[in-house]
């Protein structure tokens, strides 16, 4: 289009999703899969979250709160 640049896409659809095996938290994201133990997990998600807050800033996004979670494996089967 004239005028509009576009961005490719970052992240390609694919399996996200976090389980837990006992005291264990599992990651899988497409065909890899990591067990860390929950101290890791919740060091990680604080990560996540700061560098999310200044991309989020970088980008230009003012707003103070996170309105939603996406639901990572798309939209629920209707029954």
């Amino acid at each position: 289009m004239f005028g509009i640049r576009s961005k490719h896409a970052l992240l390609q659809p694919t399996k996200v999703q976090v389980t837990t095996e006992g005291d264990l938290v599992v990651l899988t994201i497409g065909n890899s899969v990591m067990k860390m133990d929950y101290e890791h997990a919740i060091t990680l998600s604080q990560w996540l979250r700061v560098r999310g807050k200044e991309a989020k800033l970088f980008a230009g996004d003012s707003s103070r709160h996170w309105h939603a979670i996406a639901v990572a494996g798309g939209a629920p089967d209707s029954q």
